[in-house]
């Protein structure tokens, strides 16, 4: 099963950054969001997507001088309310792939964007068995792959606080109280880029485990499954 992939949804507007956000995550992605310049740039030092949804008309910058800096790493589709070909041209000259003109269709846009990245919709493979296993010393083991994946100590209290309530909600707010030992700040993205870290390696891709690690709108997270343990 492919890794569900990684997007960044930068949109100033809150109502379409949340639609954006329901929409990709039910097509089968991990979202992130900003709501500007300087919050992508935050999350991006943390965590690195593998494509980016821009708008230009953004309140403290210009889109597309996002554009330039993300469109060498990553897959980058602008969107815009301003149906001017000279920004078109430039759109694509500084490296979007596509640009796609308000009003537009979210769930279109979500399928086109993934694939392009080859994404499958989350739960696409079945039967598959567990092979992810919690060891000693913070470590996630995929025994199929070979590969150990070290969580850092704030990845490995979130997942146990999310093992301990699993099925239920655990806001933003009681992660960042535990994690950070402060209240959560609405205008910071670092719970929600290590939400992002932890999915990464909630994933087992050649045994076909993706664990559920939802994000819920204005609530927190919740994680349905459970982890063994390995002697």
């Amino acid at each position: 099963m492919a890794h569900a992939p990684t997007v960044l949804v930068v949109e100033d507007d809150l109502k379409l950054r949340a639609l954006l956000n329901r929409r990709f995550e039910a097509e089968g992605a991990d979202v992130l969001t900003a709501a500007g310049m300087v919050d992508a740039r935050g999350i991006l030092r943390a965590v690195k997507p593998v494509a980016a949804v821009v708008d230009v008309g953004l309140e403290d910058s210009n889109g597309l001088d996002l554009v330039a800096d993300l469109a060498a790493d990553m897959l980058v589709v602008v969107i815009t309310g301003t149906r001017d070909p000279e920004l078109l041209q430039r759109a694509l000259a500084l490296g979007a792939v596509d640009v796609v003109f308000k009003p537009f269709d979210d769930r279109e846009l979500a399928i086109r964007v993934l694939a392009r990245l080859g994404g499958v919709r989350r739960g696409s493979v079945r039967g598959a068995s567990v092979c992810l296993e919690r060891a000693e010393g913070r470590t996630l083991f995929c025994v199929r792959e070979g590969r150990e994946d070290r969580l850092s100590m704030r990845e490995d209290q979130t997942l146990t606080m999310l093992l301990e309530r699993n099925g239920r909600v655990v806001s933003r707010d009681e992660l960042s109280r535990a994690i950070y030992d402060e209240p959560w700040d609405p205008a910071s993205r670092r719970v929600d880029a290590l939400i992002a870290r932890l999915r990464g390696k909630l994933h087992c891709d050649s045994c076909g485990v993706q664990r559920s690690l939802t994000t819920v709108h204005n609530a927190g997270y919740r994680f349905d499954g459970s982890i063994p343990s390995r002697d």
